[in-house]
């Protein structure tokens, strides 16, 4: 029990509690337009756990804990249930996927660069997260923007290397706390939309999932009310309108 607790916290971690919105257990309930969005429940692990082993008991804690649930499912049963995916750090990714993917759930990858190969000690390339069966890269998350100096333009560059490869990028975009108390919240994610997915065309949004992360109510203690981040999903559907179209505002999976 204390490992699936463990787990169910570490799925906390990724983003607010808008993101975990799950649909009714009455499948003769009609669809409405955030269920025709198939719901997804993403969990970043971040640099957790210590060793591979722990990671192993962590994944299986998971699956035990998502098998008592009901309405969760792969990506490709899409009707009546919410994706899952997971983001364990690289070294435990391949042997996590084989765990986990039995239950349908997904894995992805914390970040990827935006080279193919190359003398980029350190870096990861898309082929090699895609290679040992990742569907999903978080791109722009706050910790990469912040402590790595992941500028938008890099961000764009992974995006669209994310979708060249045949992945999905999980674009990570909000305010810090500095921005938030001068109330421009607004404004900041239109420019992190805007530029984040400069050139990745109205077909490769199916593709694209953005999540709205106040970095300020990130393990501070501070809360993101619900009607706070509704109104900024809200708003970040206007941007994609202007960008693109109606459709894609309203399609587009904003967590």
């Amino acid at each position: 029990l204390g490992a699936m607790k463990f787990a169910a916290a570490l799925v906390a971690t990724f983003s607010t509690a808008s993101a975990f919105m799950a649909p009714s257990n009455n499948k003769n309930v009609a669809l409405t337009q955030l269920y025709a969005r198939q719901p997804i429940m993403a969990g970043n692990w971040k640099m957790n756990p210590s060793t591979e082993a722990d990671a192993l008991n962590l994944a299986n804690g998971f699956v035990a804990l998502l098998n008592e649930m009901e309405d969760t499912c792969a990506v490709e049963e899409k009707d009546g249930c919410t994706e899952v995916v997971l983001f364990p750090p690289f070294p435990f990714i391949s042997k996590v996927k084989d765990i986990v993917g039995k239950s349908g759930i997904t894995v992805g990858a914390q970040q990827v660069y935006y080279e193919d190969k190359g003398a980029f000690t350190g870096s990861v390339a898309a082929s090699m997260v895609k290679s040992v069966g990742c569907e999903y890269v978080l791109c722009g998350h706050s910790e990469r923007r912040t402590l790595f100096s992941d500028s938008d333009t890099n961000i764009n560059a992974k995006v669209k290397k994310t979708l060249e490869f045949g992945m999905k990028p999980i674009l990570c975009i909000g305010e810090t706390k500095d921005e938030f108390d001068l109330d421009i919240t607004k404004e900041v994610c239109a420019m992190q939309v805007s530029k984040d997915l400069a050139g990745v065309s109205k077909e490769d949004m199916a593709n694209v999932v953005i999540a709205y992360e106040p970095v300020w109510a990130i393990g501070t203690g501070l809360v993101c009310e619900a009607d706070k981040a509704n109104e900024v999903h809200k708003f970040i559907r206007t941007i994609l309108a202007k960008m693109y179209d109606d459709e894609v505002a309203e399609n587009t999976r904003i967590q």
